[in-house]
């Protein structure tokens, strides 16, 4: 039986820790153990294989300078303060975090073995990936890449070329994601393929049957699930339902997530004065619900790598209104399963309002849904041959 051992951050309520789930339970015949950099369990009870769990802290992530800083002096070790500081300094006057990320993942460690293959599910250049890099031992590493890398700063991408050299295999989980990142390391195209995330339809539409007392409405159920984020976009839906709302439309916009913006967020559906149609729902085990009973779903990002709640939404035939981040085409077809709008409030809007002014093509883009198939469970057979 090989053995796999899966580095993450944490298991809050997202689209990269759901992806990570239904990948581990689809896993067969392995030994798995999971590495986890902080101690939330939130979405513990949903991995179904048996696996052992590892946590570096229990107390956020201590591999990030300024937790450590912070936890150093509130423990009264005035040498691991100053070591530390003088490295953060280091790393911030010469762009080099090489000295500093080697001193922070010191006092972390798990098992002394070999496993089979060690993977870095968060990606990119913060803590796990160089955990996988500077504290695991395995025949294989593999990375994966959920957003767009483009976006990263001059020196995070010096310090990524560096860490991704380690990697043998480097799973984007889009095409659009696989394009920025060779885009950035062409150097490395020869490792990167895509792997789109486990999903499988059924298990969703059977999950959707549990009743839920708070979506009822009689009028129009907009929705829009995802981690309270500016990357998200959610900062664009107060301004559009106040349009929706001057323009005389019966509606109710729900939204499902928690997130930093939250209370930004609550401060501009009061200015807008759409507290009665913006619902902030908070973060749902299970939204499946929802998707079943909504007539239109948003999807306001700037940016996705794979977008799991727009296929989620597509799988429930519910009519998307997304904007035009870098993988929303390689969900829907504008105009025939879909519309495709600019990233601002009054192109949400109109979009929105587009819908909602004409039935014919709401069935039309509903019908098209209700073909489409998101089932990615053959991915599993790129995991197999790692």
């Amino acid at each position: 039986m090989k053995s796999v051992v899966f580095v993450i951050r944490t298991l809050t309520n997202g689209g990269v820790e759901h992806s990570f789930i239904r990948l581990i339970n689809e896993l067969k015949d392995y030994e798995i153990t999971v590495v986890f950099a902080e101690d939330d369990k939130t979405l513990l009870p949903l991995i179904k294989n048996k696996a052992a769990y590892v946590y570096l802290t229990d107390k956020g992530m201590g591999i990030r300078d300024k937790v450590y800083l912070t936890q150093s002096f509130k423990n009264k070790k005035p040498y691991l303060f100053l070591k530390a500081s003088f490295l953060t300094a280091h790393a911030r006057i010469t762009k080099n975090t090489d000295l500093l990320t080697k001193f922070l993942l010191r006092p972390y460690k798990i098992e002394e073995k070999e496993f089979d293959l060690a993977i870095a599910y968060d990606g990119g250049t913060k803590s796990t990936t160089p955990f996988v890099v500077e504290k695991i031992k395995a025949a294989k590493k593999v990375m994966w890449v959920h957003e767009d890398y483009t976006k990263l700063s001059p020196s995070e991408k010096k310090e990524g070329h560096k860490l991704f050299l380690h990697f043998d295999q480097i799973f984007c989980v889009s095409q659009g994601a696989k394009e920025r990142f060779d885009e950035v390391y062409p150097e490395l195209k020869a490792k990167t393929d895509v792997f789109y995330s486990i999903f499988n339809s059924q298990e969703f539409i059977q999950k959707a049957q549990q009743s839920v007392s708070d979506f009822q409405y009689e009028g129009t159920k907009i929705l829009t699930v995802g981690r309270l984020s500016e990357e998200k976009g959610q900062e664009f839906l107060p301004e559009a339902a106040a349009k929706l709302k001057k323009s005389g439309y019966s509606f109710k916009w729900f939204l499902i997530g928690e997130g930093r913006i939250k209370g930004k967020l609550e401060k501009q559906i009061k200015k807008h004065g759409v507290e009665d149609s913006l619902i902030l729902l908070g973060a749902k085990e299970n939204p499946y619900p929802y998707y079943k009973e909504c007539d239109i779903y948003v999807q306001p990002s700037k940016h996705e790598g794979y977008c799991l709640t727009m296929a989620e939404a597509i799988s429930f035939g519910k009519p998307v209104v997304a904007t035009n981040f870098l993988t929303a085409k390689e969900f829907i077809t504008h105009g025939k399963d879909g519309l495709i709008t600019e990233m601002n409030a009054t192109a949400i809007y109109e979009t929105i309002k587009q819908v909602l002014d004409n039935p014919d093509l709401k069935l039309q883009l509903t019908r098209n849904c209700e073909k489409k198939s998101f089932n990615t469970v053959t991915e599993m057979q790129k995991f197999y041959a790692l």
